[in-house]
């Protein structure tokens, strides 16, 4: 039974599928060199260092250092015969020695290196095989960032048109709204009794307050576009803009029964390279945040005026921001800190970012202040004097 067993194992190991498979299994025992008769011949590899040898019998280096060792021998006693006219046993014996002690250091010496030489190439292609895996990852994610890419600039575009189709479809009829709002309240119209008067007045400050939410979206497109939104003028003076501002804004803060002052300065400010629109929306943002957020007190505006800049501060007796909430309160859009939602659920968290985004927009620059939540807040804008 084990007769048999063996001779159909080597029966499987001499056919041509399985010296293929064998062939591919090269430094494993059982591989046998096909490029070699002698190995192909015997079925097995007559020295360990066969298995990692891919040459023709030729080619062998131990092949080689035989016919080498051969021909020197046979020279040597030639050399002995012709000078003492016979061949010593000395000789004979010195040789025999020379060749198997050389032969047994060549034997091992050459083992070594075709082992190392072995290792150093299955390496080699380990390291290729994984470089060409990581290059076609590399590839793979390429083709997938190009593609995500691709979608995220669709998406961009569809928001900037969105946002823009706002100007068509919102603030014009909005407009329309305010306009025929104001006739009516003013008798354009005929007269009106007092109760229409106060559903018309409601009206008008809903549409006012749309018309901004759509003039802040409009805004942060053509910002986000890097379009020239902010049109710098020469020799403005910041003192009117300001006063603008605060009487704007002083029924809100006397609805709210705080005070809204702005310390005028002994000296005459001196005039800024500005545009007065939107540096004005800029202010008007950033004094009307103040007052939502401050329910005792006030808000207090200031002069600052170092290294020819202007630096203009709004201190408030608000609730504060703590300091993770400074860290997004000008870049978030559409993000406010959670003290600000409790008492304002209504604000959008894009009026700060606007003013912001103007401010640098007129080569200045803005940040915040504060000890932390119910202790206020001082708010800086620093712009370039002209």
């Amino acid at each position: 039974m084990e007769k048999v067993e063996k001779f159909q194992k080597e029966k499987i190991r001499t056919s041509p599928s399985a010296r293929t498979l064998i062939h591919s299994e090269i430094g494993k025992p059982e591989y046998i060199n096909e490029n070699c008769w002698l190995t192909r011949n015997l079925n097995y590899f007559p020295a360990p260092r066969c298995r990692y040898c891919e040459l023709k019998f030729r080619d062998c280096l131990f092949y080689q250092y035989l016919i080498t060792s051969l021909i020197l021998t046979f020279s040597i006693f030639v050399l002995s015969f012709l000078i003492e006219g016979k061949i010593s046993k000395l000789v004979i014996i010195s040789v025999f020695i020379l060749v198997i002690v050389y032969g047994r250091f060549f034997n091992k010496s050459t083992e070594k290196i075709i082992e190392a030489y072995f290792a150093q190439r299955k390496a080699k292609e380990a390291l290729e095989e994984l470089a060409k895996g990581l290059e076609n990852q590399v590839e793979q994610r390429t083709k997938e960032l190009k593609e995500a890419y691709g979608k995220l600039e669709k998406l961009d575009e569809s928001k900037n048109q969105f946002i823009m189709a706002c100007q068509h479809h919102l603030r014009t009829p909005l407009t329309s709204m305010k306009g025929y709002a104001e006739l009516i309240l003013t008798g354009a119209y005929g007269k009106v009794q007092l109760k229409t008067k106060e559903v018309i007045s409601k009206i008008q400050t809903s549409a006012n307050r749309l018309i901004k939410t759509v003039n802040e979206l409009l805004d942060i497109s053509q910002f986000q576009l890097d379009k020239k939104v902010v049109s710098l003028q020469p020799n403005i003076e910041i003192k009117s803009i300001l006063e603008e501002v605060v009487e704007e804004l002083q029924p809100t803060a006397q609805t709210k029964n705080i005070y809204l002052k702005l310390d005028k300065p002994a000296e005459k400010l001196p005039p800024i390279k500005a545009d007065p629109e939107k540096l004005k929306v800029a202010l008007f943002n950033i004094f009307d945040n103040g007052i939502k957020y401050t329910a005792q007190g006030g808000i207090t505006i200031k002069f600052q005026i170092s290294d020819k800049k202007l630096r203009i501060l709004s201190q408030d007796t608000g609730i504060g921001i703590s300091k993770e909430d400074m860290k997004t309160l000008f870049s978030g859009i559409f993000e406010r800190g959670e003290e600000a939602k409790k008492l304002f659920t209504t604000g959008r968290g894009i009026g700060l970012y606007i003013s912001s985004k103007i401010i640098e927009a007129h080569n200045g620059k803005i940040w915040v202040e504060s000890e932390g939540p119910g202790k206020g807040s001082t708010f800086f804008i620093e712009l370039p004097i002209s």
